[in-house]
């Protein structure tokens, strides 16, 4: 038991109070920033808070020097940008790492992390039928228009990209009745078809692309029948997709709309900007801040819409912290991938180790899978600079970190 644990009820420990901050942290990523975020405050204070009074803090994840790395490289260049103000109030977003150690800080049973699942899922859930009925009764369809989610299909698209990751993972580790298999399919299903509805194409590549990173894994041998059938399914909707889905989805997946629609046009300008801006400032980058005031002296002419950024994590990274903070960036994003295989090698190796941490296994497999499709993801769009999917993608890497244990 924990030193600093009361007597009385567990709802007045600081444990609980944390786990219960981060499960209330794990639902509002789906429907409210706001309210998450505020959760991911007052669980850091209390894991500070826990730390400083009784010496408790979460166990190293591995992750800390790349962290502390990337974060140095960005308050260093801070005077060097386009707006030295603006990058001074960007570098909160730092903030949202904090995600990762509250997370596995609470990640320390095989109960507690059954109650994230269901948590998460439940808030993934509870958005996408709220979107559903939403939008059939306002347009008398479910695939009409786009689906915005607590902020728009972009961000809700990567959200449910991620959670319905998760849930694959768990769906993959042996050891789980058939029943619970089903109710969790069932449970996902829902979040399934709002990822559709956001009809976000970088989601849609990032969910294949990390289903086939989870296979490549656990059943490397099937890894090839999975990307023949995922080729032969590209290649039949390319052909019949017209036929079979929506108007309004066939308008945002076809080959020709993809190819040469205007949203890639524009992000192919947007980038041979963002390579003149790293031309222009190799070392330093333009500065973490908004990028509009600065887009039309590199690219674009009078009817060119200008964007805050650039549609992409790794062009992005490289404009604004230059060549040494996208290394950094790199490092502290391969580190966590390094560490979760490693991680899963070692507990997922045999059945024993399954059978003793069968959640943990869940939440290990499944950030692997939302690692691959956070990061497919994020080639077209500035998914790293975007709150909501950011906190949840290092929520999910934190739980991945937790205790290993027994079955509670």
């Amino acid at each position: 038991m924990d030193k600093y644990k009361t007597t009385g009820s567990w709802l007045k420990s600081l444990a609980s109070w944390r786990l219960i901050l981060f499960l209330i942290l794990l639902v509002a990523t789906n429907l409210s920033i706001a309210v998450g975020q505020i959760s991911l405050g007052l669980s850091l204070l209390l894991l500070i808070f826990a730390g400083i009074r009784y010496g408790q803090w979460p166990p190293r994840t591995g992750v800390e020097v790349s962290a502390a790395w990337l974060a140095l490289w960005a308050l260093a260049m801070i005077p060097f940008s386009a707006d030295v103000a603006q990058s001074t109030l960007y570098f909160r977003r730092f903030f949202l790492f904090s995600a990762l150690w509250v997370a596995s800080a609470v990640s320390t049973t095989e109960q507690r992390r059954f109650w994230m699942l269901g948590f998460l899922v439940a808030g993934a859930m509870a958005i996408s039928l709220y979107g559903k009925i939403k939008i059939a009764m306002t347009t008398g369809g479910v695939f009409t228009t786009r689906f915005f989610g607590a902020s728009n299909p972009m961000s809700s698209g990567a959200i449910s990209m991620l959670v319905v990751l998760v849930v694959i993972g768990f769906l993959f580790v042996r050891g789980y009745r058939h029943r619970w298999r089903l109710g969790m399919a069932v449970a996902a299903l829902p979040v399934l078809v709002g990822l559709l509805q956001t009809m976000t194409r970088s989601a849609f590549l990032g969910t294949v692309a990390g289903i086939g990173t989870m296979i490549l894994l656990v059943r490397p041998r099937l890894f090839l029948i999975f990307l023949a059938l995922a080729v032969v399914f590209g290649v039949g909707m390319a052909n019949f997709g017209e036929d079979v889905v929506s108007p309004r989805l066939w308008s945002r997946i076809n080959p020709e709309y993809v190819i040469s629609g205007k949203n890639t046009t524009l992000r192919l300008e947007m980038w041979r900007g963002g390579w003149e801006m790293i031309k222009a400032h190799p070392l330093t980058g333009v500065g973490d801040c908004d990028l509009i005031a600065l887009s039309p002296q590199y690219y674009g002419d009078e009817n060119t819409v200008y964007h805050g950024h650039l549609h992409s994590n790794p062009v992005m990274l490289a404009v604004i912290w230059g060549v040494p903070g996208f290394i950094l960036a790199q490092l502290f994003i391969f580190t966590p991938l390094i560490l979760l295989v490693k991680r899963w090698r070692s507990l997922a190796g045999g059945p024993a180790g399954v059978a003793a941490s069968p959640a943990l296994a869940g939440w290990i497999l499944g950030a692997v899978g939302a690692w691959a499709g956070f990061y497919v993801a994020g080639f077209t769009e500035w998914y790293f600079g975007d709150a909501e999917p950011m906190v949840l993608y290092l929520a999910i890497i934190g739980v991945a970190f937790g205790t290993v244990s027994k079955r509670q």
